[in-house]
């Protein structure tokens, strides 16, 4: 970022914020410390960014977690000490960039005293009140939708040079009582924004990795029809905390328009947030027919369905041209379970939905989790049940030529495993008990605690009525070590590769073990020590396992 003064700087952290320093076990939460910190920029710091340059206003995009992860040696402190802004905005959409992001406006007040350090994005919406209780470095909030009340924020700011009532917002005001200011209407849509302005984010990494296929998202709508029990972007979060009574979408003309001004910027392989049948059937075939006529540049265009499609869907879509894939999120193999999360279809469906994209040549991704409420040993294997069908499905395609010998399309891109958690603004979240949960950490500050441990398996934010963390754990383990058995058995992994994979698990289950002998410990200088020789030991170990594997 070159040395000008911006009225205002949109900052995205890292998830943690000394991750570079301190040893961490990411274990099943990711493959290595720095694939954690999330460092692609939520779509919607573009939207805030264009609307406040579009009027006027200095603004830059800097995305702190890339530079930290790809620039050798890079300083934050030095860094942020040579900007220059009225406003410093600290994004904390997601709960996962909970510490990293506290600690990015603790520096930048230190270092900007005179200078206002705001927040934004879901977590901070829905802890809004808490962090202006807790957090006097961070003086103020502003909730929910962004783009028009960070506008009128900015006008206030320099107008009077400090934080008044603009909508939105939650302040302390000049005697440091807290304010909280109504919500502006929600957006009925969202063709009056822009989200591929490139040219306000630095650094340009954070759009084109080096030596990697650039990605990008676009968003098909703003808000759910759907209320899943443990996700913040359901209807009931967007209602409660947004002021949203219906989803607002993107014209299916803007969406493709974005596509080839993507393309202009060197990005191809492209995603789609968000399942375009919630708008209705006139919707999504207006999307897959301007797809067809505007034929934008894509290798691979990614496609969310919330529930299984019909042939109607698939066939359309199959037909426009373009290199097809969907994302469906089962999550589990119990019907019963499927439906406490908030997913009212069975397996049946889910099978017959994977056959007709089979039958039109569209590959399918399907999402699985393990420990959701409700759900027992038993039902984990009921998963197992599934992904296995479902991998027989992709391998029977497969050899049938579906996909044109097109090698992403494999049993092991088919079926994604994951861990879960309550988003903050959840359902779940906000009454766990009625959902089957009880929650780990139940405010901000003790996200903060739980995600400062070193320990992937401390960083899960709840148990279940039926399953405490330390099953759940064991169950996440037991889970991986099934999805390598069965890329094996597909031959996406070498015999030396399910090894080396088999190693790294039972490597997490033994620090998961090793973790809670360590936080016994009562001096903490001796805890320091046993994790730093342990991460010194586990990475000899995945030294030796690389050597092997070449």
């Amino acid at each position: 970022m070159t040395m000008t003064s911006y009225d205002i700087i949109l900052i995205h952290p890292p998830a943690i914020y000394d991750f570079r320093r301190r040893p961490l076990f990411p274990g099943a939460m990711g493959q290595s410390v720095e694939g954690i910190q999330f460092n692609k920029v939520p779509i919607g710091m573009l939207s805030i960014a264009e609307y406040l340059d579009r009027h006027g206003y200095r603004v830059i995009i800097d995305n702190l977690c890339d530079r930290m992860i790809n620039v050798p040696g890079f300083d934050v402190e030095k860094h942020l000490k040579s900007c220059s802004a009225r406003i410093y905005a600290v994004g904390l959409n997601f709960q996962q960039h909970s510490q990293g992001a506290v600690e990015i406006a603790r520096l930048c007040k230190s270092l900007h005293p005179n200078s206002h350090v705001i927040m934004g994005g879901m977590t901070a919406t829905r802890f809004h009140e808490e962090i202006i209780e807790k957090y006097p470095f961070i003086d103020a909030v502003v909730r929910g939708e962004a783009e028009k009340p960070m506008l009128q924020l900015v006008r206030a700011c320099e107008e009077h040079d400090r934080l008044t009532d603009t909508p939105n917002l939650t302040y302390r005001n000049d005697n440091g009582s807290i304010r909280t200011t109504p919500l502006m209407p929600a957006s009925q849509d969202l063709d009056e924004y822009e989200y591929v302005r490139f040219d306000l984010l630095e650094p340009k990494t954070s759009i084109c990795p080096p030596d990697s296929n650039s990605r990008w998202s676009l968003a098909v709508c703003r808000g759910c029809i759907y209320n899943c029990a443990i996700c913040g972007g359901s209807a009931y979060a967007y209602k409660k905390y947004f002021g949203m009574k219906r989803p607002a979408f993107r014209s299916p003309d803007r969406l493709v328009a974005d596509m080839k001004k993507l393309n202009d910027q060197g990005i191809y392989t492209i995603g789609l947030y968000q399942d375009p049948r919630m708008a209705g059937k006139k919707y999504w075939q207006e999307l897959a027919a301007a797809l067809a006529r505007e034929k934008p540049n894509i290798e691979r265009l990614s496609l969310d369905l919330l529930a299984p499609a019909d042939e109607e869907f698939v066939r359309e879509f199959s037909r426009t041209g373009q290199r097809i894939i969907f994302h469906l999120c089962p999550d589990t193999g119990c019907d019963e379970v499927r439906r406490q999360l908030g997913r009212r279809y069975s397996n049946d469906e889910v099978i017959e939905t994977i056959k007709l994209c089979h039958k039109y040549h569209i590959p399918v991704t399907n999402f699985f989790s393990v420990g959701l409420a409700g759900e027992t040993e038993q039902n984990v294997r009921q998963t197992w049940d599934l992904w296995s069908r479902l991998d027989e499905l992709n391998y029977e395609a497969m050899m049938k030529g579906c996909f044109g010998g097109d090698s992403d399309n494999s049993p092991s891109f088919g079926q994604v495993l994951g861990s879960i958690v309550l988003d903050p603004g959840s359902p779940a979240f906000d009454e766990p008990e009625k959902y089957g949960y009880k929650l780990l950490y139940n405010n901000l500050e003790e996200y903060i605690q739980g995600l400062a441990q070193p320990f992937w398996h401390h960083w899960l934010n709840y148990e279940t009525l039926f399953l405490d963390r330390n099953t759940i754990v064991e169950l996440i383990l037991q889970s991986v070590e099934f999805t390598i058995d069965q890329r094996e058995k597909y031959g996406f992994y070498s015999q030396a590769q399910a090894y080396y994979e088999r190693c790294r698990a039972e490597a997490d289950r033994v620090v998961a073990r090793e973790a809670e002998n360590i936080m016994k410990l009562e001096n903490p200088r001796q805890r320091e020590i046993r994790v730093i020789n342990m991460r010194r030991n586990l990475d000899a170990l995945e030294k030796q396992r690389m050597t092997f594997l070449e």
